[in-house]
């Protein structure tokens, strides 16, 4: 019989997860039910304490000041050992997969997405384990909410998957404005540029710069996150995770790129914005190609690229200031 986990992220979101969680446990074909307290406060397990938990495995990542919801579904990936995933939010009831299991089974290049304007979460999905670890998973550096889903279905696409679309009528969601989601992402993701809440906190701001943040650096693999996992040995269904070593010079680096993207974010943004027009424009192509990091394809290579960070990271607040892009002092 074919393994299905469920995994959800979740930051300060536990009245959410009381309501869904029994529609999660009453379907039968799920097997583990993965929840990732990405830094909740007060922490989510003790508030589960009323359920069965003996399929319930809750996840917690702490020291991580931003929400990052891509980096939270990857430390489930990484623990799952299911042939397929299932991703909810955690304000999603699950009334049936049925179905989709059966094409699945019949058509091994197939996935399932959902599609807002089709009546279905954009962000839940099915898909088989090895093809979301082979394309890298979700985006690792992304913060707040919108464009990791988009960019997550795109990869798997070109590993030449094909994406078919949920009926509306298999979940039933606790809608929320995007506005509200983002009203948590009151900061600028930078260590360079002044903090702009009023903008953090607009409904398109940060799928723009993720979107943005997709291009500047692709997510691989290669460039995948690395975790840790430590099981209670009294209460083995929680767990403790954190980034092993080798996934520091992946963070070093990505700090640029995503310093780059949110100085182009916030230069060019307006509310009715379409990034696909914004990467095809000369003006972006043109600052792509002054600053992208180029490929690191050896470890000499990447030593000398991580030699080159502090200038780079000067060139970058160079850039910002010729664009108008307030920056802290120095």
């Amino acid at each position: 019989m074919t393994s299905i986990d469920l995994i959800t992220p979740c930051r300060n979101r536990a009245e959410h997860v009381l309501h869904s969680l029994p529609s999660w446990l009453a379907c039968s074909q799920l097997g583990k039910i993965l929840i990732v307290d990405f830094n909740s406060t007060p922490k989510l397990a003790p508030q589960l304490a009323n359920f069965d938990l003996e399929r319930v495995h809750v996840i917690r990542l702490e020291n991580e000041p931003l929400w990052r919801q891509g980096r939270a579904q990857n430390v489930a990936l990484r623990y799952s050992k299911a042939e397929i995933i299932l991703k909810l939010d955690a304000d999603i009831e699950l009334l049936t997969i049925a179905p989709y299991l059966g094409a699945m089974d019949r058509d091994p290049a197939l996935f399932y997405r959902g599609f807002s304007k089709l009546g279905s979460s954009s962000g839940s999905c099915l898909f088989r384990r090895k093809d979301g670890r082979r394309c890298g998973g979700w985006h690792d550096h992304m913060s707040g909410w919108g464009g990791d889903d988009v960019d997550f279905y795109q990869r798997l696409r070109r590993r030449g998957l094909k994406a078919a679309v949920f009926e509306p009528e298999s979940f039933r969601e606790t809608t929320q404005p995007m506005e509200v989601k983002n009203s948590e992402a009151a900061r600028i993701d930078s260590q360079i540029l002044q903090n702009q809440p009023q903008l953090a906190c607009q409904p398109r701001f940060s799928g723009v710069r993720n979107t943005l943040l997709s291009v500047v650096q692709k997510q691989t693999r290669s460039r995948a996150l690395r975790y840790a996992f430590h099981q209670d040995s009294g209460l083995p269904h929680r767990v403790m995770t954190n980034m092993k070593n080798r996934s520091n010079q992946e963070l070093e680096i990505s700090r640029f790129s995503i310093e780059l993207a949110n100085i182009l974010a916030i230069h060019h943004f307006q509310p009715d914005l379409d990034p696909r027009d914004l990467l095809n424009s000369p003006s972006f192509t043109s600052v792509l190609r002054r600053h992208q990091l180029p490929r690191s394809r050896s470890h000499k290579e990447r030593q000398m690229l991580l030699e080159s960070l502090p200038k780079r990271m000067g060139q970058l607040r160079q850039l910002a200031e010729e664009l108008g892009v307030a920056t802290l002092p120095l």
